[in-house]
Parts: structure tokens; sequence; C-alpha cells
């Protein structure tokens, strides 16, 4: 039988035929789809432990910690020493491999990517875009202090990128602001929570505070205004100054004229240094003098005020104050893996600091077992957040990412003439060493 179509003969194809046609199809689709699976179980393998399945997705070479120094200008001396503690924290954690992240099965290392910004606020404000943009750091760190950690939270803020905040502790940073974290000393009004009750053991009730107008000394006036008023004490004066000032007579001489039972002067080690050495120069005693950075960077303060300081009082930090880790070396192993790197070369807090921020950095992308930034800033939060110790002091964070541990004990600095110094730990008496020297002894 023929079938004609478009006058094409064709022959008539049997039922028979027709199922083993449709067969042989079958086989081959399944024998292809079968092939697919196979080839892609290969190339996306999975390897299994006893206790989990991890992927094998390409891990990247390094993880990538973007920062800022500053290498020159007025904060180059409180930059640098922070910028090499995280530079050792890097070479520290490499030697063990770097850190695993479970997400890839292994351990990363860390490759810092770094620029200078030369203390200079509107350069750092696009080198910290510069870092993430165009070098896509896995992790962002900012620079020393809350003048040049300012322009990385406006950034991170409106980008929704995770900060790494060492010491810009200004307390607006933490504000309606989930995109922060303080690694290293407390939110700045917690520096002074000590002051207020060891003044009033003292009987202190007159005390004059000027302070550099930034929002970091800002904070620390504001929370002691208040805990004066909890105190009994008065500020009879209570005035601010330019953060760049040099010349303090002015301001030294008004103090000698109201003549307060205790002077408290809350800047930088740029506005300390000055102030020390001409009330020294002025030969006006008062009582007491209260600074922030004797007690902060020591080695700083020393070559810079050195006697001028003898009996001042501050507010102490490790390596003054020792603490007993619960992670990373203990402050006798970190000074021989310093000493061995920066040989000669004191250690002082900021140093800690920026070592102390690697440390929580690595702990907690270990724990979030992925570079997601989100989970990284869970696992501080549930699984970090006080119930750390490092060399620093207890890590303790609000939801916010507001340090409150790490609260630094009232001290008074004695310097010998051949420049060796002592702590006299005071306030709280829970950790004292010593008694107060009150009123200090004036400058020769």
């Amino acid at each position: 039988m023929y079938v004609i179509l478009n006058k094409t003969r064709y022959r008539s194809v049997s039922t028979g035929v027709i199922v083993a046609i449709v067969v042989i199809i079958i086989v081959v689709v399944i024998a292809g789809g079968l092939a697919y699976y196979y080839m892609t179980k290969k190339t996306t393998s999975t390897t299994t432990t006893s206790s989990t399945t991890t992927s094998t997705v390409a891990a990247p070479p390094y993880i990538l910690i973007g920062t800022l120094y500053a290498s020159s200008g007025s904060f180059a001396t409180s930059s640098m020493p922070e910028y090499e503690g995280l530079q050792l924290w890097a070479k520290w954690i490499n030697q063990s491999g770097g850190i695993y992240v479970k997400q890839y099965g292994k351990k990363i290392p860390v490759k810092i990517v770094a620029y200078d910004d030369q203390s200079n606020p509107s350069t750092a404000q696009s080198l910290y875009q510069q870092l993430v943009t165009v070098n896509h750091v896995n992790v962002l760190v900012a620079d020393f202090g809350s003048v040049l950690t300012a322009p990385a939270v406006s950034y991170a803020n409106a980008s929704h990128i995770l900060l790494w905040d060492v010491t810009g502790s200004s307390y607006a940073f933490f504000i309606n602001n989930p995109y922060i974290i303080l690694t290293s000393l407390p939110v700045s009004p917690y520096f002074v929570t000590y002051v207020a009750p060891f003044l009033h053991s003292l009987n202190i009730t007159k005390v004059a505070v000027i302070y550099a107008s930034n929002d970091f000394n800002a904070y620390q006036d504001y929370l002691i205004g208040h805990l004066f008023k909890q105190y009994g004490i008065t500020a009879i004066l209570n005035e601010s100054y330019p953060t760049t000032l040099s010349d303090f007579s002015s301001y030294i001489s008004n103090l000698e004229t109201i003549k307060p039972q205790a002077v408290i002067e809350f800047g930088y080690p740029t506005d300390d240094i000055p102030f020390l050495n001409q009330v020294a120069s002025s030969k006006v005693c008062f009582p007491m003098i209260y600074t922030n950075y004797p007690g902060l960077m020591l080695p700083i303060m020393l070559s810079g005020v050195g006697a001028n300081m003898n009996g001042t009082f501050t507010g102490a930090f490790p390596p003054i104050v020792v603490y007993k880790p619960t992670y990373g070396p203990n402050l006798t192993e970190f000074e021989k893996l310093w000493n061995s790197t920066y040989p000669g070369v004191a250690v002082n807090y900021n140093v800690l600091a920026g070592f102390n921020a690697g440390l929580i950095i690595g702990l907690a992308i270990q724990d979030a077992g992925t570079l997601n930034q989100t989970a990284i800033k869970a696992a501080v939060l549930n699984d970090i957040s006080g119930k750390v110790v490092t060399l620093t002091g207890l890590f303790n964070i609000t939801n916010t990412g507001a340090q409150m541990g790490e609260t630094p004990v009232v001290a008074q600095v004695w310097v010998y003439p051949n420049m060796t110094t002592k702590f006299t730990l005071l306030w709280p008496t829970s950790i004292s060493n010593g008694t107060a020297v009150y009123p200090e002894p004036c400058a020769p």
C-alpha cells in the first residue's frame, strides 16, 4: 500500500515499528539524563565528614582585610601602632594557615590591603570607598580614633557594609547604626565611669573640665557631667577647645584664677602633651590633673612629656593593667611576638588594640563559618560578646556594636629620673594596689 502526499511516495509504518522507535528514544533520554547527573555530581561533589557535610565551592585565595593608616599628620603617632598591631595579628593567624571558614571546609590566609590617609578625614572618605568598590575587601577596618573613623561610619551605614571600628569610640557612631562593631576601647562615655566616684572618695567637690571639641571627647564630657551630679560634684568650669590647639596658656591662666580642686583635660595625645608641658613650664600647681593618654599610650607620653606628668592621674589600660585571656595570646606571649617583629619598640595600648581587632574579626568569621556580613555580625552578638576575654580585657558590646567592656582603671603615674615609670592603680578599690597622693606633687 502506498500513500501519495505532495506527489511523494511514503511506505506505511507498522505499529510494532513505531513502538520500537519510542522505546529507543526513551532509553536514549534516560541514559543522557543519567550521564548528565553523574557529570554534574562529579563537578559539584561534596566532602562528607563524621559531623557535617561541607560544600567544596572554590575558596578565595585570601580573606582581604581593608584598612587605612596615617603615616603623617596629627594622628600618625596613634595610628601607626594600631596598624602595626593589626599587621602582627595577620602574621600570627597566618602562621597557623589563616582563619577556618566552614563554608569552604578549610583555613584561608588573610591579606591586608591598606592605604595612607595622612590624617586627613576627606582623604579617608574616598579611600574607605575604594577599599570596598575597587579592592572588594571582605572586611573593612577603620583607622585610629573617632576623627578618622567618622568617614567610614557614614559610608558603612549608607552602603550597609559592616565596619570594624578599632578605637573610634564616639557614642554618636552607635546610635541607630547596625553596621558597626567597636572591637577595642569602651565607647567614649565609659572612659569616665570610675572618675566621679574616685573624686568623691577624696572629698573633691569643685572640678574644672576642658575638652577637645570632637565627638570622642565631647561625649566624655557629657557623661561625666551626669556622674558629677550623682556624687555632689560641681564643674566650676566646663569649656571646649579646638582639637588642634597647641597653646593652652590662656586656659591655664584661667584655671589658676578659679582654683579648682581638680583639673580634667580630655583630649588626644596631641592635646595632652602640650597641656601638661605648659602647665609645668608655667609653674602653676594644681592639686590634681587628670588626662586620658598617660595610661593609654605611655611610650608616646613619656617621650613627649617625661617628668612633667609625674604624679598626674589617668585611666589605665593594658599593658599597664593585665588581663587573663580566654582567647588569643596573653601579654607575655604577645610581647615576645611583638619584640621578634619590632625589636626595641615598646608596646602600648594602640598596638594591642590593633591586634585585638584582628582577634575578634577572626573569631567572628570562624564562628559564623562564612564571609557573609550579616552572619558574622550575628556570630559576634550571639556567641562572642560578653563571653570572650582577650589581652585587652572583656569584649562586650551592645546590639548596636558599642563596646562596654575594657573600662579604664583610675591610676596615678610616677616618673623617675631615669624615665622609668610606675602606676598606682586606685579605682575601683577591688583591684587597687596603693593609695592616691593628693594633692599631687608640683613640677620642680
